[in-house]
C-alpha cells in the first residue's frame, strides 16, 4: 500500500512537472488578417522547425483587420495579453508609447535583426529611438500598365506625372484612362503622402511635434493629388481589376497582390502588360518615384513572461530561410496567393519572374513606411480624407483644405503631448538605463 501510494505521488509531480515545463516552453502569438490556409502553412513550418528545433511551442490566434485594435486594446487592458503581437506596423508604437509593448532595441542581437528589413519600414515602428516591432511582411504600391493600349497610341513608357499629364488628354479621348490607389476613401493618405515624399515632404515636422501638412512642400503635393482628379479628370470610382483588363484603365496603381490577380484571373490579357515603379515627381534633376512600403510587424508585450521565448521566435520568423519556406509555401500551394518577404535577402528569391521580382525589389528598397506620430492614424486619415473630398467634391481651394487639415492635426498633436508625455519621459529613462 505504502509502495502504491509513493508511486501515485511520483506519477503525480511527474505530470505537474511536465506541465510546468510545457508552460514555461509555450508562447502565444497573435498575428492579425493571415486567410485561413495561410495560417494553416504558418502553423505547420512552427511546429516542425521553430518548435523541434528549439523546443518552444506557440499558440497561434489569428485576428481579423476589422477587430485586431480592440481585441489588443482589451487584452494589454486587461493584462491578459499574448506573448507577441502581430498587427498592421503603425499600431505598434500606439501600444508601446502606452508601456504596453518593449523597446526592441535592448534584446540580443538587436542590429543584426533590425538590419534584416528596408529601412523605411521603420519610420512606422519607430518614435523617439525607440522601436517597437520588427516587420515580418512586406507590401509596396507599384504601377501597372496595359503596354499594348500605350503602344497602340504612340505613348512611351512614362516616369512622372508632368509626363502622365501630357498624355492624359490623349488616353482620355481613346476612351482609357489612369487611376490612383485609393480613389476618394479613407484610405486615399497612401496616395496623398506617395506625392509627399516624392518633395521631400511629411505629415510631421523632423522632432515630430508639429504637423507637416501646411509646409510649402506638402501644399505642392496636395495641389498635384487634387488636380489629378479637378483637372485632369481621372476617375473618382472604378472597378479597377475589370477596368484594367478590358481597357478602361491603361495605367493603375495597385499593391503586390494585383500582379498575381491578373496573372491568374486574366489570362487573356496575358503579354499585354508590364509592372513598373510608381510614377514620380521631378526633383533636383532627377525623377523621386518613392512610393508606400511596408507590412505587418511583431512587437512583445511589456507584460510577458517569456520575453527572450519570444523574441527567438521573431528572430526565426525573420530569418531568410524562413521568410522564403513561408513565401514558397504559399505561394505554391495556394494558387494565386502572394506573400512578399520582409527579409530584404529573399525577396529576390521567391517564385516570380526576374522582371517582378527587380521591379519590387527596387520599390521596396526606396519605399517608405507611413511615419508614426502620436496623433491616432485614423484621425490623421480622416484630415486628409476630408480636405481632398472638399477640393474635389466640394470645389474648395486646396491650399485652404490643406491648411485647415493642419490647423486639425496640430491641435490634435498638443493634446497628444500632454496625454503621452509622463509615458513618454518613462520610456526615454528606462532606455538611457
Amino acid at each position: 500500500m505504502r509502495f502504491f501510494k509513493c508511486t501515485l505521488v511520483l506519477i503525480l509531480l511527474l505530470f505537474v512537472f511536465t506541465v510546468v515545463i510545457n508552460a514555461a516552453d509555450k508562447i502565444s502569438v497573435w498575428l492579425t488578417g493571415h486567410p485561413n490556409e495561410e495560417m494553416a502553412i504558418i502553423k505547420a513550418l512552427t511546429e516542425s522547425e521553430f518548435t523541434a528545433q528549439t523546443g518552444i511551442a506557440v499558440e497561434y490566434n489569428n485576428l481579423s483587420w476589422g477587430d485586431f485594435e480592440n481585441r489588443f486594446l482589451m487584452a494589454a487592458a486587461s493584462g491578459d495579453a499574448p506573448d507577441v503581437c502581430g498587427s498592421g506596423s503603425l499600431f505598434l508604437p500606439d501600444l508601446g508609447v502606452r508601456g504596453a509593448m518593449i523597446d526592441l532595441t535592448k534584446m540580443p542581437n538587436f542590429k543584426e535583426v533590425y538590419a534584416r528589413t528596408y529601412p523605411g519600414f521603420y519610420l512606422s515602428l519607430q518614435y523617439k529611438g525607440l522601436t517597437f516591432g520588427i516587420p515580418y511582411t512586406a507590401s509596396v504600391s507599384t504601377l501597372y500598365q496595359r503596354d499594348d493600349i500605350l503602344r497602340n497610341l504612340g505613348i512611351q513608357s512614362l516616369s512622372s506625372w508632368d509626363e502622365l499629364k501630357q498624355v492624359l488628354p490623349k488616353l482620355q479621348a481613346n476612351n482609357t484612362n489612369f487611376s490612383l490607389q485609393w480613389f476618394l476613401t479613407e484610405t486615399l493618405y497612401a496616395d496623398v503622402y506617395m506625392f509627399m515624399w516624392q518633395r521631400g515632404a511629411d505629415d510631421y515636422n523632423v522632432d515630430l511635434t508639429k504637423s507637416g501638412y501646411d509646409t510649402p512642400e506638402c501644399i505642392a503635393a496636395f495641389k498635384e493629388y487634387t488636380d489629378l482628379y479637378t483637372k485632369y479628370k481621372i476617375p473618382k470610382e472604378i472597378p479597377v481589376f475589370q477596368a484594367f483588363v478590358n481597357g478602361d484603365l491603361a495605367m493603375v496603381i495597385q499593391y503586390p497582390e494585383f500582379y498575381q490577380n491578373l496573372t491568374y484571373s486574366a489570362p487573356q490579357i496575358a503579354g499585354k502588360w508590364s509592372m513598373t515603379q510608381v510614377l514620380g515627381t521631378k526633383v533636383g534633376g532627377q525623377v523621386n518615384r518613392i512610393s508606400g512600403a511596408g507590412g505587418c510587424a511583431l512587437g512583445i508585450f511589456t507584460s510577458s513572461k517569456k520575453k527572450n521565448q519570444s523574441w527567438e521566435f521573431i528572430k526565426w520568423i525573420t530569418a531568410e530561410k524562413t521568410q522564403l519556406a513561408i513565401a514558397n509555401k504559399i505561394m505554391t500551394q495556394i494558387k494565386g496567393a502572394l506573400f512578399l518577404p520582409s527579409n530584404n535577402g529573399s525577396v529576390n528569391k521567391i517564385p516570380l519572374p526576374k522582371e517582378a521580382l527587380e521591379t519590387f525589389s527596387v520599390a521596396l528598397s526606396t519605399g517608405t513606411g507611413f511615419r508614426y506620430g502620436l496623433v491616432a492614424p485614423k484621425h490623421r486619415r480622416r484630415y486628409l480624407q476630408m480636405a481632398a473630398q472638399k477640393v474635389i467634391l466640394q470645389g474648395v481651394d486646396p491650399e485652404k483644405a490643406i491648411r485647415e487639415a493642419a490647423a486639425e492635426h496640430n491641435v490634435e498633436i498638443k493634446r497628444k503631448l500632454v496625454e503621452y508625455d509622463r509615458y513618454i519621459k518613462k520610456l526615454l529613462d528606462e532606455q538611457k538605463k
